[in-house]
């Protein structure tokens, strides 16, 4: 009974001393509010907005957005009340043979 009270203790010792060095090293680390995080080496997180607009040019940009539009509107169209509706196909029965 005492000796298994001993090793529980130092357990727990190691334990908390374990915890205090893994926490130490992360603050000791370079200034993480400086490193900008990357998905791989030179590949950022998230694009820079600044260098996608630059990279395209305003022209195209232009162009894309005016034949988005034009799809969105062709797209909606004209109701049509007196268009032939699809009939819906007949579900073969289970039971039957």
């Amino acid at each position: 009974m005492r000796r298994s009270f001993w090793f529980l203790m130092s357990l727990v010792l190691i334990g908390l001393v374990a915890a205090e060095a893994a926490a130490g090293q992360e603050s000791s680390g370079p200034d993480m509010t400086t490193i900008q995080r990357e998905r791989a080496p030179g590949v950022p997180m998230t694009p820079n907005v600044g260098d996608v607009q630059r990279d395209e040019p305003a022209a195209e940009r232009a162009e894309v957005r005016r034949e988005r539009e034009r799809v969105a509107r062709d797209r909606r169209g004209p109701a049509q009340p007196n268009r032939d509706l699809p009939m819906p196909r007949g579900v073969p029965s289970i039971i039957a043979p």
